[in-house]
């Protein structure tokens, strides 16, 4: 019923904004082809006569028919793809590259390839960026760009380059540095940064005195992976830096490179005086870092000192977790005072600098509390520090939590600790029959294909409360029991089309409200950015976030997640990142980038999005078809990078001629 109400809701909402020029009008038979296309991608359904019959429509349909074979993930959509990687119009070509990445089928390779020297430019890159996704090795590749020239085999492949973790990567991306476009030697810093190999580490050192502050940062954040403690040196000068995000990567790297107890010349009086910097961002990340860098006395007493007085409850927090990171005598202290805080999140952060410090029973204390997410995070804390036969009470009686968050922790711990029986596991699935969402039920599914496989006696018994569960209502529980069947060497049903509510008339009227984007200002405590709604992109994830904000759903929470120079995430009505608005939308993956100020569909897995969002703070070429971008930042980039975590959302209305003011 949640999925038709918010159905319904969606054909109510206001028109848009007058300020974003109308595209031409079309006619009925085309409008009612393309409602179908998106009816049948949010329903994850693949109906083959439809999608042939688009095939003879306009440059648009055709286009949307790649996009929606794309996101309903049937690898009967291959052929289909195949063949609009033929088109004549680069757009619709395009669309069938990036789709094909995301049908996850190497049987698409061969055709990849060949799209990969396009004419079109893009097409091209966007076939590499599929390959990528798919880990073709790049011996196929590179020869068959080369014959394109090296600016433009250069333009096509070092954008997508760090999904080749390959050892020849590496190589290809040296040469990328050597070139002039500002762009290119960004992607080619990016390959050697996200995925580092230990080859990689002299290249980065040279980085890290590049004129590009972004090409610095990228060094710093790899050379915590395959740098050592002989890159303190290297890295002190940036810590320092006057551009946050590269003191925020270099504070973070050398908290992961410096070896315990060891001297480091010149940190102790950095980390202090990154400590007061002006930037929340690096203010924290300073407090984090200060943790590994104990006994040091001046580091104590200011972690201390930001416990007692700190300028937000958040640099209180991450403290608190610095010292008991750090294993400060006073850290146990301090974390049995913050347990018995009136603040939940304060009395959460708690339970995680208790598991730090081994504290069994206080934990299990905290496991009692009243508030459902400090119980979730002091179980978390317990399975983390306690050997198995510890924690066998606390699994029990957080199997029998009303609260699904909880249980599906332990659920999950199950999955890598598969020490239940099937009955118990068949129990705890049953339980989430009526929760708020799927978290637990799913979990209990992979906990039962965990103990079908850890126990061969037990296998015929998995697959039997699995094939019990293939029927469930819910499409995300029926998608993960095949998954489990199919593991354990079942027979795996199709989950079946996702029950939306909507027919084909309302699929018509979203296209009608989305065909240009929509505006909103998102008030927080720290000052107002406006955003742009992607609405052609991700029509069905802008329409529910039109339809929360103009209910005031966002209203007084919090952004419960604040990653320095990565993402701010809010949108969670419980605070913890368990929770949303009661439904589940598609992804809709789409060909936007996560550039700075992206707004993104925050994500448990496949098709879970909700009410979380979040909003990069620097390029994440990583997050690039893994999660539905749906707006960006186009007034206040300043604002967000004042937030920090715990900040309040004010509210968020959607603007434009007859929509309701901000008064």
């Amino acid at each position: 019923m949640r999925a038709l109400r918010f159905s319904l809701a969606l054909t109510l909402l206001l028109p848009a904004c007058a300020s974003h020029r109308l595209p031409p009008p079309e006619s009925e038979a085309e409008l009612a082809t393309r409602a179908t296309l998106l009816m049948l991608a949010d329903r994850r359904e693949f109906q083959r006569l439809p999608f042939t019959a688009a095939l003879g429509g306009s440059r648009q349909v055709r286009e949307e028919l790649a996009v929606a074979l794309g996101r309903v993930g049937d690898p009967r959509g291959r052929e289909l793809l195949a063949g609009l990687l033929l088109d004549s119009e680069p757009e619709v070509r395009r669309a069938a590259a990036f789709s094909l990445g995301l049908l996850g089928s190497d049987a698409a390779i061969p055709a990849l390839l060949d799209a990969a020297t396009d004419i079109d430019t893009e097409t091209g890159a966007l076939a590499v960026e599929a390959l990528g996704k798919l880990r073709a090795p790049l011996a196929g590749l590179v020869p068959r760009l080369a014959a394109l020239g090296e600016a433009e085999q250069a333009r096509r492949l070092l954008p997508a380059l760090f999904r080749f973790r390959e050892a020849a990567a590496v190589e290809v991306a040296r040469a990328g540095l050597a070139r002039s476009e500002p762009e290119l030697r960004a992607a080619a810093a990016y390959a050697l940064a996200r995925y580092p190999r230990p080859e990689a580490a002299p290249d980065l050192r040279r980085l890290a005195t590049a004129p590009e502050a972004a090409l610095r940062a990228l060094a710093a954040r790899g050379l915590a992976e395959v740098g050592g403690p002989e890159d303190l040196a290297l890295l002190l000068p940036l810590a320092g830096e006057a551009e946050s995000g590269v003191a925020i990567q270099a504070l973070r790297a050398a908290a992961r490179l410096h070896p315990r107890g060891a001297a480091a010349p010149g940190w102790e009086e950095r980390l202090v005086a990154s400590a007061a910097s002006p930037d929340p961002g690096v203010r924290l990340t300073a407090l984090e870092a200060a943790g590994a860098f104990l006994p040091a006395p001046a580091l104590e007493r200011l972690l201390r000192a930001r416990w007692e007085e700190g300028e937000t409850a958040r640099e209180r927090e991450v403290a608190l977790l610095a010292l008991a990171r750090g294993g400060s005598e006073a850290a146990r202290a301090l974390a049995v005072r913050a347990a018995a805080a009136t603040a939940p999140g304060l009395r959460a952060t708690a339970a995680e600098a208790l598991g730090q410090l081994g504290e069994p029973e206080l934990l299990r204390r905290l496991a009692g509390d009243p508030e459902a997410r400090v119980r979730v995070a002091a179980v978390e804390a317990l399975l983390a520090a306690a050997p198995a036969e510890v924690v066998a009470d606390t699994v029990v009686t957080a199997l029998a939590d009303p609260d699904p968050a909880v249980r599906a922790t332990v659920l999950d711990w199950l999955v890598e600790q598969p020490l239940l029986p099937i009955e118990e596991l068949e129990e705890a699935l049953q339980r989430g029959v009526g929760d708020p969402f799927e978290d637990a039920v799913r979990a209990a599914v992979r906990a039962l294909g965990a103990r079908g496989r850890a126990e061969v006696r037990e296998r015929g018994g998995a697959i039997l409360a699995l094939e019990r569960a293939a029927g469930d209502p819910r499409y995300l529980v029926r998608r993960e029991v095949a998954a489990e069947l199919a593991k354990l060497g079942a027979v795996a049903p199709v989950p079946g089309p996702v029950a939306t509510g909507r027919g084909p008339a309302v699929y018509r009227q979203i296209l009608e409200q989305t065909r240009t984007p929509r505006r909103v200002a998102l008030e927080t405590a720290r000052g107002r950015l406006e955003l742009d709604l992607a609405c052609p992109q991700a029509p069905l994830t802008c329409l529910s976030f039109l339809q929360l904000a103009n209910a005031g759903f966002f209203d007084g929470l919090d952004f419960h997640r604040v990653v320095p120079d990565f993402v701010v995430q809010g949108g969670d009505p419980r605070g913890d990142g368990w929770g949303g608005p009661g439904y589940t939308l598609r992804d809709e993956i789409n060909r936007l980038r996560y550039r700075r100020g992206a707004v993104g569909m925050a994500l448990a897995g496949a098709d879970t999005g909700g009410s979380q969002f979040f909003i990069t703070l620097s390029p994440q070429p990583h997050l690039d078809g893994g999660y539905t971008v749906f707006g960006r930042v186009v007034a206040g980039e300043e604002v967000l990078a004042r937030l920090v975590q715990g900040d309040r959302i004010v509210r968020v209305r959607e603007l434009g001629p007859g929509a309701p003011g901000l008064q």
